[in-house]
């Protein structure tokens, strides 16, 4: 009840308690009497509860030593939780760029920065400093703008060997008419099997001590964008070239090193049309939609963009809206720096190809007194494959594929 409510109550129970006497109601007067000390109790209390609020506004106090009844008198509870929250959690990529500049954390920090790496095994062979998840994602996102099929690549974040089971076709007893006295055939089924186990990928970043000095944001823009530009050329090359030794074996790779390399078209000279046309007719069917035209910027305008039909129309649609870089034959075509000049390598990566981080990325740093800088390595664990070449088909210069 409010204290004006009160106050009007009481005068009401004052007045009838008058009444009472004057009508010789001793005992209605009394309780009436009991009615209005509870009120006044009430009053006292809000009048000391207004004090208490005057001084607090009179005098500001810290946030952090803010009581929970100070902030119900404060009236705004929800906003002062949120700023207490802010002030108690600690954010790991602060915490992690404070880390690797040498700088002091505060006990929120080093509590948050311990608990997140906690979770990141380490061994002889282990010693970094878990990357945070967003400067991760930064340097992946750059590596996947520039090699669009490492970035179309299914992904996988699974420690360790990831194993993928695989249907490689049917030997015999396939779907088949027959008639009412013959038995068809027992089905054989192919299977086979893509086992990740993941390669080695370092990267060393080197800072001057004078450069130590920035602020922590501008070390984290700084990480993503030099372990970005190194790693994912590596990544991004890997795709398309792997050697499979030290390395991922690359799609195209894998396409060439087929017997009789039946998913490549060899052309000499320039590239035709009949010769995209003949590595579309190389895609099965039910991989043909979501294909995709990977090719690097040279061959895709000095070549591609020039393939003109029978009456000498251009067949590849450039976008008007810059959204993507334009069509062939109804695919999208993708700029890829890991293609090589003068192939183009066309297939659906997102149901064909797979990638898998087998260990999270970290970062170690190492001191040079005598240079003044700072080595800071990252490492990761990375593996790609391919399920099935029916996917793919490769455009590939003759003297490129044959050596001659």
């Amino acid at each position: 009840m409010k204290k004006d409510e009160l106050l009007k109550q009481r005068a009401d129970l004052l007045a009838n308690a008058r009444e009472d006497i004057a009508n010789d109601k001793a005992d209605e007067a009394q309780a009436k009497m009991d009615e209005i000390k509870k009120i006044d109790e009430k009053i006292e209390k809000m009048n000391v509860a207004e004090a208490n609020l005057k001084a607090i506004e009179d005098k500001p106090v810290k946030i952090e030593n803010l009581t929970k009844e100070n902030k119900v008198l404060n009236g705004d509870e929800t906003k002062l939780e949120k700023v207490e929250n802010g002030i108690k959690k600690a954010n790991y990529t602060d915490a992690f760029a404070k880390v690797m500049l040498g700088k002091s954390l505060s006990p929120a920090e080093n509590e948050v920065f311990k608990k997140e790496n906690s979770a990141f095994t380490h061994s002889t062979e282990n010693t970094g400093t878990l990357i945070p998840d967003t400067v991760v994602d930064g340097i992946f996102k750059i590596a996947e703008e520039q090699y669009p099929l490492f970035a179309d690549m299914k992904g996988y974040n699974v420690k360790g060997t990831l194993t993928i089971n695989k249907h490689d076709g049917i030997v015999s007893g396939d779907a088949q008419w027959v008639d009412e006295s013959t038995q068809a055939d027992d089905e054989e089924n192919k299977f086979g099997q893509l086992v990740l186990k993941g390669f080695e990928l370092n990267k060393v970043a080197s800072l001057s001590w004078k450069m130590k000095s920035m602020s922590e944001s501008d070390f984290i823009s700084f990480l993503t964008q030099e372990l970005a530009d190194r790693i994912g050329v590596a990544l991004g090359v890997a795709a398309h070239q792997g050697n499979g030794v030290k390395s991922p074996k690359g799609v195209e790779v894998q396409l060439k090193a087929e017997t009789g390399t039946p998913q490549v078209v060899e052309y000499t000279g320039s590239i035709a049309y009949k010769d995209v046309t003949g590595a579309l007719a190389k895609i099965h069917s039910s991989y043909a939609a979501k294909s995709a035209i990977y090719v690097n910027n040279a061959t895709l305008w000095n070549q591609l963009a020039n393939i003109t039909d029978t009456v000498g129309r251009p067949l590849f649609i450039a976008d008007p809206t810059g959204n993507t870089v334009g069509q062939l034959f109804g695919h999208e075509v993708k700029v890829d720096a890991g293609v090589l000049d003068g192939e183009v390598l066309i297939g659906d990566a997102a149901d064909t190809v797979v990638k898998n981080v087998n260990q999270a990325m970290s970062l170690a740093q190492e001191d040079h007194v005598k240079g003044r800088s700072t080595d800071y390595g990252a490492y990761t664990i990375v593996d790609f494959g391919l399920l099935t070449t029916k996917g793919f088909a490769l455009i590939s210069p003759k003297t490129a594929s044959t050596g001659k």
